[in-house]
């Protein structure tokens, strides 16, 4: 990359410095700025033009976790200089990379900011790709019966795409808010610039709101799941108890303390009510499992069901798309 704004002195072209440094070396500056009114960290990414001077600061997750981890810093436009402010992480390597990168020549730090502000945000759309993948992948296990430690997963991914939504809605307000400073200068590489970030922004956003909504699919997925398997249950215990009512019932009944009841002094009416009650159960037994009642595709092998899984999509995506929606 080649800066052509200062070339007098190019070592005054990009200046990155600590907060204290800041403090310490441009006192002056800070004041005009307002950037740092208090000594907590940079909370979120936003841009200021106080006194014609334009400064800002930008919070940017980590992809690998963006609910833990994130860089901060800050930035100062003024004259021809361009100040970076390190608040957390490695934003000289950032700066490095960017540099790296492009071979192109800048005219204006304030060309320099917009493409480091593209730089920043050009990968994620390949990674929310790749977290909609995971995702798909992690609904089809779930569909075959894997949730183990799912929950927590679906949890975190929407979490992480809070974050990131909140992200990108920040760089969109900045995105807007320099607009309305480059319009009155005409630039049309600045624009053109510009028109490309917000349009970035735009698609990010629109990602996170489609990983979102996967995130919704398969929470939904994984809670009727839950709720199929407690209806299981539910029905399980309810047949087990309508097999031992009538038995309940026959014992409650010779139970009773009564003089002439049948069957009480005759030698064989134990062996009579024991036979009795194996065949209520046999009947019981044989009647639920005509009525399908503890499984109702219980006559339908896990083989047997992927076939007709997998016949039912060959058939689905070997229709004619041509054909209306209704037929």
């Amino acid at each position: 990359m080649k800066i052509e704004w200062n070339t007098t002195d190019p070592a005054k072209a990009i200046v990155i410095l600590s907060r204290t440094q800041l403090e310490t070396e441009y006192p002056d500056l800070l004041k005009r700025t307002m950037l740092i009114v208090d000594d907590h960290k940079f909370g979120f990414s936003k841009v200021m033009n106080y006194q014609n001077e334009l400064s800002g600061t930008f919070v940017i997750p980590k992809k690998s976790r963006p609910i833990q981890d994130h860089l901060s810093f800050g930035f100062i436009l003024y004259g021809d200089t361009l100040y970076f402010i390190k608040d957390k992480g490695d934003i000289e390597g950032l700066i490095k990379s960017f540099m790296d990168q492009y071979d192109a020549t800048m005219n204006s730090p304030f060309e320099f900011l917009l493409r480091f502000m593209n730089y920043m945000i050009q990968e994620d759309v390949y990674y929310l790709e790749d977290y909609n993948a995971k995702l798909e992948e992690i609904e089809e296990a779930l569909y075959d019966g894997h949730s183990l430690g799912l929950e927590r997963v679906i949890m975190i991914a929407r979490k992480d795409m809070n974050v990131l939504g909140s992200y990108y809605l920040q760089l969109t307000a900045i995105g807007e808010s320099l607009q309305q400073i480059i319009i009155p200068f005409n630039n049309a590489d600045e624009s053109a610039m510009l028109s490309l970030f917000l349009s970035r922004c735009s698609q990010l956003l629109n990602l996170v709101e489609n990983v979102k909504d996967n995130t919704s699919q398969i929470w939904n997925l994984r809670q009727t799941q839950l709720s199929d398997k407690q209806n299981k249950i539910s029905t399980l215990l309810t047949v087990i108890t309508t097999l031992f009512l009538p038995l309940t019932l026959m014992t409650g009944w010779y139970g009773m303390n009564f003089p002439n009841m049948p069957l009480l002094h005759n030698k064989y009416g134990y062996l009579m009510i024991v036979c009795l009650a194996l065949v209520v159960l046999t009947c019981e037994i044989l009647f639920i499992r005509r009525r399908h009642w503890l499984n109702s595709d219980r006559t339908v092998s896990a083989l047997q069901k992927k076939r007709e899984d997998e016949d039912a999509v060959a058939d689905f995506f070997s229709q004619d798309n041509n054909k209306p929606l209704n037929q």
